[in-house]
């Protein structure tokens, strides 16, 4: 034990014997003396350890610094103030580091503690709040006024997970992200999003717009061919109807994606019979199910209905059922399978093909994205279809789940509203309580 720490014991133990000669002074008996004594004793234990380990180091460094020498004195000040400036340097240091680090970044970045005291910011975080320079400890309201952006920050601070804002200002449209921290605070990420936004509105839009000037040409170029068919070679026709058939297939994807991603598809939901709209899916598609040799079935109770579009609806399950045709082995099997609870309707579209890596499964739902061709030979398209699928389901108020597995087969389970949310809260048979 140093020397600092007998000097706090011996000055924080001293106090029970003036406790005893105040007591026995007082009249008080041996007995009741003795008893309070050890509960002093007792708390002067847990004083002096409580003591020690706040103000332990200080003490210790006091006291080496008292007990030495006068010629030691000197020689130990400058070692504390050398130690002060290195660690003053380190500071700087990190803190220039952690400053590039963020200035990098291209986004704004705040860091602010649970009471909403600035932290840290970087040049692009002030140029959103409209300010060139914020001190370290400053108050979030000092520096920006957006009650939105305030609100989400003070719900990350609380420890909540808020959902991000688009923000727009004087300086441009900006998505705010705020993260909570666990030791109290909250980490905001600000992204200035107006060219994003405005190259995807671009592409959007000449997308939209090319599919929809080559559809008059394609119905041209089909209505020719088929008039063609008796003066040609058949398997030329054959040939030709193929191909102005997959382009006019991939006209309409490219058309009906651009349209549900700009939100200007208009959905007519009503109460669809499943049984039927399967049946005319997989009629559509026998022809393309015979040739690969690929035996498609159904399980769908007569009576399951969904609250949907039946147009969106059928799109989706043609597309899925394409693909399981498509991908699938020769000899092997395909199957819709549905089933209504209380409140949702499972769709089930399951196949026995050749799977999708687990290292794709979340890419393969983006739009333009095909698993390796070389896995595919010969099977062509635009990776469009299950974009599709993913956008439709969702506009149509339902979720989707794709499980798969490589050399086994895909299940893509659809869910969507039983009945309109209108009736909901009504039990299914119609009747109520009055």
């Amino acid at each position: 034990m140093s020397r600092a720490r007998h000097a706090l014991t011996a000055a924080v133990a001293a106090l029970p014997f003036l406790v005893v000669i105040l007591l026995l002074s007082s009249g008080r008996g041996v007995v009741e003396t003795g008893l309070a004594a050890a509960l002093w004793l007792l708390t002067v234990v847990g004083v002096e350890s409580a003591l020690w380990l706040r103000f332990g180091r200080q003490l210790g460094a006091a006291s080496e610094l008292l007990a030495a020498s006068p010629q030691d004195v000197p020689r130990g000040l400058r070692e504390l103030v050398e130690r002060a400036e290195t660690y003053r340097k380190e500071s700087q240091r990190l803190a220039g580091r952690l400053e590039d680090l963020s200035s990098s970044l291209g986004n704004g970045l705040l860091v602010v503690t649970s009471d909403l005291r600035v932290r840290l910011i970087n040049k692009p975080a002030l140029d959103f709040c409209g300010v060139e320079a914020a001190n370290q400890g400053s108050h979030l309201l000092e520096i920006l006024r957006d009650p939105v952006v305030i609100d989400v920050i003070e719900s990350a601070a609380r420890g909540g997970r808020p959902d991000a804002e688009v923000v727009e200002n004087r300086n441009g449209l900006w998505e705010i992200r705020a993260y909570p921290v666990r030791e109290g605070g909250a980490v905001v990420l600000f992204s200035e999003v107006s060219l994003v936004r405005r190259s995807a509105e671009f592409r959007r839009r000449f997308v939209q717009d090319l599919s929809h000037e080559l559809r008059s040409p394609l119905a041209v170029l089909r209505t020719t061919v088929e008039a063609l068919e008796d003066d040609v070679d058949p398997r030329l026709a054959g040939v030709l109807v193929r191909q102005v058939e997959r382009l006019d297939r991939l006209t309409r994807e490219l058309y009906d994606l651009a349209t549900i991603e700009s939100g200007q598809l208009e959905l007519e939901l009503e109460d669809v019979r499943l049984r039927s709209l399967v049946r005319d899916v997989l009629g559509d598609l026998a022809p393309e199910a015979h040739a690969a040799g690929v035996d498609f079935r159904q399980e769908v109770p007569d009576d399951v209905t969904a609250w949907c579009d039946r147009r969106g609806l059928s799109r989706v399950l043609s597309n899925l059922v394409d693909n399981a045709v498509k991908y699938n082995r020769r000899g092997g099997w395909g199957e819709i399978w549905a089933q209504r609870d209380e409140d949702t309707v499972t769709v089930r579209v399951s196949d026995s093909g050749e799977g999708i890596p687990p290292s794709e499964l979340r890419a393969v739902l983006q739009r333009f994205y095909r698993v390796d061709q070389a896995r595919t030979p010969g099977r062509g398209g635009l990776g469009l279809g299950l974009a599709i699928v993913k956008h439709m389901v969702q506009y149509m108020g339902g979720k989707l789940d794709l499980r798969s597995r490589e050399g086994v087969g895909t299940t893509v389970t659809i869910t969507l509203p039983a009945r309109s949310p209108q009736t909901l809260d009504q039990p299914p048979d119609g009747s109520g309580t009055s």
